[in-house]
């Protein structure tokens, strides 16, 4: 949350490496010349997360985790307001606490 939105560090990177054509993670494009930024760890750390979850508790727990950890980057995307840059971690890292605390119930 501080690289992005006190630091800005992160939204710099992302630019240049966007015009590197080098970027590692997601472009997802909305709209005509517009795209959100996804980065490589947005991606990893859910997966790693639920890949955990499977090994020690099953199945059921991690396709919990992988599915609300889906539906806050959604929700993200959804009400985000747009040109404005956001942090995806603590928003996934919600979802996937919360599939696995809905798992246990």
């Amino acid at each position: 949350m501080y690289a992005v939105w006190k630091s800005k560090h992160m939204i710099k990177l992302a630019k240049f490496q966007s015009k590197l054509k080098t970027f590692a993670g997601l472009f997802i494009p909305y709209e005509k010349n517009k795209a959100a930024i996804l980065g490589g760890g947005d991606i990893a750390f859910p997966l790693l997360f639920a890949g955990v979850v499977l090994l020690e508790k099953g199945l059921y727990p991690s396709i919990l985790i992988i599915v609300y950890s889906a539906l806050a980057l959604f929700l993200l995307f959804l009400f985000g307001k747009k040109k404005k840059f956001y942090p995806a971690m603590p928003f996934i890292s919600l979802g996937c606490f919360l599939g696995y605390l809905v798992s246990l119930i």
